[in-house]
């Protein structure tokens, strides 16, 4: 549910503007992205620039080229997942504003005033079709993946815009530790009854619904901090949204869980190595991640 909505969203957040012509939008957009991480203190071209050579180096991508993201989406389409890990805390900047931030108002009021002639086989205006047809079935990362795949080619990823807009779409949906996770969840010979379980459900009222009581946000992350506290590498959170759930409070409820998992990481590290943990070495962010590893089943 998460990687097929991050990748949704990514896409469609100017699914209203996208019949202008091609060039014209995409600078604006590229324009606005840069513009609304700058407020925040975040130079974006920077920070997928080390990003693109991190993927490069961990080989998810082949190289910087535009087929290489083809390929990363084409790869989508076949596996029906995201084939990329990343540590979410080295890349914390990128995080600062989800999806939905990433344009303002002002952005979208610029692309309404273009004056320009509305082309409807646009490639941007043709993807977002594409998308939201699929989104309107039973989407999968696989039918949103070929979705894009049947409009862009590889040489629309060797645009700014669209290479910009993929490394982002990686950083949000890309598994989290999960070569780690995989050595520490239990074979078929464990016992898995031995996990302690949470359950963390959204209602389409918008509503938290922690161990089958509504509860506040606040509540919700005391109560997994202790949580995961006591138990440590034996706990295991579900987490399921209604369809009714918004995709806002969606976030908000996900990124309340990263943030407890976060809080207790870096007070761990503070206690054991007297440093944060975003500066750990990769020795010791896996000592910590041993103790409190991320272990959310959606």
């Amino acid at each position: 549910m998460k990687h097929i909505l991050q990748i949704v969203l990514v896409f469609l957040s100017l699914s209203s503007c996208g019949q202008t012509k091609n060039n014209e939008i995409e600078s604006i957009l590229l324009d606005c992205l840069t513009k609304s991480y700058g407020e925040k203190q975040v130079d974006i071209n920077k920070e997928l620039d080390v990003l693109e050579k991190y993927l490069i180096e961990s080989k998810s991508l082949k190289s910087s080229s535009g087929q290489s993201y083809f390929d990363f989406y084409q790869e989508i389409v076949k596996l029906n997942d995201i084939p990329a890990t990343l540590h979410y805390d080295k890349f914390d900047n990128i995080y600062k504003l989800t999806p939905n931030e990433f344009y303002s108002v002002d952005c979208l009021e610029e692309l309404k005033r273009l004056d320009s002639t509305v082309i409807a086989n646009s490639k941007y205006y043709q993807m977002t079709v594409a998308i939201q047809k699929a989104a309107d079935d039973e989407v999968s990362p696989s039918s949103i993946a070929k979705a894009i795949t049947s409009v862009l080619s590889p040489p629309d990823f060797d645009k700014p815009y669209y290479r910009a807009i993929a490394l982002l779409t990686i950083a949000y949906t890309a598994n989290s530790d999960i070569g780690l996770e995989r050595q520490l969840l239990p074979t078929n010979n464990e016992d898995v009854s031995s996990y302690k379980v949470m359950t963390v459900s959204t209602t389409e009222k918008n509503q938290i619904v922690l161990n089958g009581n509504f509860v506040k946000q606040e509540v919700l992350k005391s109560t997994l901090s202790d949580f995961i506290k006591t138990n440590k590498s034996n706990h295991l959170i579900k987490f399921q949204a209604d369809k009714g759930t918004s995709y806002d409070f969606y976030l908000k409820v996900q990124e309340a869980i990263n943030s407890v998992y976060n809080n207790l990481r870096d007070e761990l590290a503070k206690e054991k190595f007297n440093k944060q943990y975003k500066e750990l070495t990769e020795n010791e962010l896996k000592e910590i991640s041993e103790i409190y590893p991320s272990r959310i089943k959606e």
